[in-house]
């Protein structure tokens, strides 16, 4: 997608802890020539490039002769972003507006598994023009007619926040209701009522280049505020990689990237990006003994906070994956990893996902990170006077890799001072 270039100009689009990962991941690559970065300046790392539209963000870009564009976040892929970028000839790291809607559509995601032969849960759409009496009609997914049964999911973007496990009828009900009422405007106009699955869950985060699939190590996510079940899903408390999987469960894994990879050949997906696969080992209905790895969801980039842990954990130098994307190599790519386990803690305010408390100043430890091989990337930030104070719901991801990660990050989370800091103290390597 462009000539081979000794040396890059690449832009990181996003304000997240995430795209401070990728960023700070480019930053050291030696075929780095110059890192600019849009929407933040809180990384420390790059040239800022302000803008109004994505059609300027394009113009500048060629002005600036950047030669990659990368993109973290769901909504600007959900937009279009990729496909104003393309029109201006800016080589693009991310899903199209066609295939973004793998994500922004959990429907559009669900036809699409269901026309692959991917297995998934069983589910029923509903919309706005649906009565009470007809929800209740419809919550019996289930084969085994008991609480949980069923999982309700608004079809647009909602934040992370647009799943939910229903552990009684009358929740249900009440939840597909406030849904389809516009809890999330147009977003939730449209529900997906689906049969509840339960088992292990992996992350499975692949990077497309037209042609090839490139599977990075799978990794595994804690999705829910606490352990308890009724606890609320949020963008994601901590993650880990790589996870111990037994020899049936790798090669279960190893028919779904193939069948994963057929899907976009025959779809001719014309992108260069990421594909997020949440998947959870479960049983085949009706069946005494035959699991397999069925679809969750789908996503249109890496994941977070499982790019932190993934990026972390790499050997190889990003960079050159991202450049090999664009020249349509990846058949080429052997990716490198670090020994031991990465992982990553997530640092939020109390009260998130729902109302977080923030405003609150961020003040570390007196021993420098670095000597305790820690990586902070922000997520939640904004800066007053030099300081850093909390804005949003989740603030910090706290990175690193050991034998034991989540011990070190866990105490590490304590000393830091903040008031009404939230993390999940039960987070270990399972």
């Amino acid at each position: 997608m462009f000539p081979s270039l000794d040396k890059l100009n690449v832009l990181v689009y996003g304000a997240g802890a995430r795209e401070h990962a990728i960023a700070d991941s480019i930053d050291k690559s030696p075929l780095l020539n110059k890192l600019y970065v849009a929407q933040t300046g809180l990384f420390n790392l790059g040239e800022v490039v302000e803008f109004s539209t994505y059609e300027d963000l394009a113009k500048k870009c060629v002005d600036l002769k950047i030669d990659m564009v990368v993109i973290g976040p769901e909504e600007p892929l959900c937009e279009g972003i990729v496909d104003v970028l393309k029109a201006h000839n800016v080589p693009c790291v991310g899903v199209n507006k066609e295939f973004a809607k793998l994500e922004g559509s959990k429907i559009f995601g669900k036809q699409f598994m269901q026309k692959h032969g991917i297995k998934t849960a069983k589910c029923k759409v509903v919309t706005d023009d649906i009565t009470h009496k007809e929800i209740g009609e419809l919550l019996p997914l289930s084969e085994r007619g008991k609480f949980p049964y069923v999982a309700i999911k608004a079809d647009g973007l909602c934040g992370g926040k647009g799943v939910v496990i229903a552990n009684n009828k009358a929740f249900a009900e009440k939840t597909i209701e406030e849904f389809l009422a516009g809890k999330f405007g147009e977003n939730s106009k449209k529900v997906l009522i689906e049969e509840f699955l339960q088992g292990e869950e992996l992350t499975l985060m692949s990077f497309w280049d037209g042609k090839t699939l490139l599977h990075f190590l799978p990794c595994r996510d804690y999705k829910k505020l606490n352990k308890t079940l009724s606890a609320p899903n949020t963008g994601g408390m901590g993650a880990f990689c790589p996870v111990e999987l037994t020899p049936f469960a790798l090669k279960k894994l190893e028919d779904y990237k193939k069948q994963l990879e057929t899907a976009l050949k025959d779809e001719k997906a014309d992108f260069v990006g990421f594909i997020y696969s949440g998947l959870i080992m479960a049983q085949e209905r009706g069946s005494r003994g035959l699991w397999d790895w069925n679809v969750l969801e789908f996503n249109v980039r890496l994941g977070d906070p499982e790019a932190q842990a993934i990026l972390g954990h790499l050997k190889t130098d990003f960079l050159s994956i991202l450049k090999a994307g664009l020249e349509q190599k990846l058949d080429n790519v052997k990716i490198e990893y670090k020994q031991d386990i990465t992982a990553c803690l997530t640092l939020a305010c109390e009260g998130y996902p729902k109302a977080p408390r923030d405003g609150k100043k961020i003040t570390l430890p007196e021993e420098t990170v670095e000597n305790r091989y820690i990586k902070i990337y922000n997520a939640g930030v904004e800066e007053k006077n030099g300081e850093l104070y909390s804005k949003g719901g989740r603030v910090l991801s706290l990175c690193t890799t050991s034998n034991d990660p989540f011990w070190e990050l866990k105490n590490f989370a304590k000393e830091i001072e903040m008031e009404n800091k939230y993390f999940r103290p039960d987070m270990e390597v399972r």
